[in-house]
């Protein structure tokens, strides 16, 4: 039987309290996607430079973030987005704020440009990669491509991202259209499905399923599967040669009637040179050009590695996507 993670309704909140007093005029909340393990120094660093600033974060994977938004618009409880997927955002982006970033050291692919000011800009990208445990598999044939995937040996051994809930999951799926063509990637697809053991809700979770021994073959995040593999786990981290999907994570001011001065300070911080560092850490890209990457594993050349990923098209068909996604492979079988 097939066994899927259904995505939940209710979001995980996480608290992080600043260092300020209790006044309600220095509180803001803001709706992310980062990992759990990163947030905690994130809002620290933050609150070294801005004490006074209470951050009242509410975290979950990037679809249900974007989903979250989308059904709040009108009235939107979060203050500003940070490190959600764009391609979840751009057709809600007219609910954003234009603000004055800073982008002087962002090239302008990398932030929205449809108005004199942006009213988001990218912090990092992130990219499709497999893990693999090399002991649980010890006798099965290393993957390396896409196509390596639908080997028979591999029935029940591998696991993916939802896309309906996973921004790594959608990046994937959005990466076979793109590099196959509709048709070919759905039979692609339709193959794969025979092999899958899991869908899980997050793009993060395949990684740490495969360290863990509780499968053999993981399609994630590059940058988690390699910080897993250089803290000791049994895996090796495989950047497929088709090449892989990506997507852009950024930070958005939420357009309010009444926008709170301590969110513009954290909108504009979260692309500041000393928050671009920390994610350097994390990320095998970032958007400032000044800040490279310290991740070891990458392809010496990683821009190469991505492809030509149309994020506006993406964004545009993601609901269509997601629906047919659903259709063929959201039920339990």
């Amino acid at each position: 039987m097939k066994k899927l993670l259904r995505i939940l309704g209710v979001s995980l909140s996480i608290i992080l309290i600043g260092c300020g007093q209790k006044d309600e005029k220095k509180e803001i909340t803001v709706y992310s996607s980062f990992e759990e393990d990163y947030i905690p120094s994130y809002i620290s660093a933050f609150n070294k430079e801005y004490p006074d600033i209470k951050i009242n974060l509410i975290r979950d994977s990037s679809g249900i973030i974007a989903a979250k938004f989308d059904a709040e618009k009108e009235n939107s409880q979060a203050d500003v987005l940070w490190g959600v997927a764009v391609t979840g955002l751009i057709q809600n982006q007219n609910y954003l704020e234009s603000l004055n970033y800073d982008t002087s050291n962002i090239e302008p692919k990398f932030y929205d440009v449809s108005s004199k000011e942006p009213k988001w800009v990218g912090i990092s990208a992130w990219m499709t990669a497999f893990s693999f445990n090399k002991v649980e598999g010890k006798n099965l044939q290393i993957p390396l491509s896409y196509e390596d995937l639908l080997k028979k040996e591999y029935k029940g051994n591998i696991v993916m991202p939802n896309p309906a809930s996973s921004g790594t999951g959608f990046l994937t799926v959005s990466a076979w259209i793109q590099l196959m063509g509709e048709k070919n990637a759905w039979e692609y697809m339709d193959e794969l499905n025979k092999n899958i053991d899991m869908y899980v809700h997050s793009g993060s979770a395949p990684t740490k399923m495969v360290s863990q021994g509780e499968s053999i073959i993981g399609i994630g995040m590059g940058f988690e599967s390699l910080k897993e593999e250089a803290k000791g786990a049994p895996i090796m981290t495989i950047f497929p040669k088709e090449g892989s999907g990506w997507e852009m994570e950024i930070v958005g001011l939420v357009k309010k009637a009444k926008i709170k001065p301590e969110a513009e300070i954290f909108a504009k911080w979260a692309i500041s040179e000393n928050a671009m560092k920390m994610y350097a850490q994390n990320r095998g890209v970032v958007t400032d050009s000044r800040v490279k990457p310290i991740l070891e594993g990458y392809p010496k050349d990683v821009y190469k590695q991505l492809i030509d990923n149309n994020l506006l098209w993406a964004a545009e068909n993601r609901d269509r996507i997601l629906k047919e996604w659903e259709s063929r492979y959201g039920k339990e079988k």
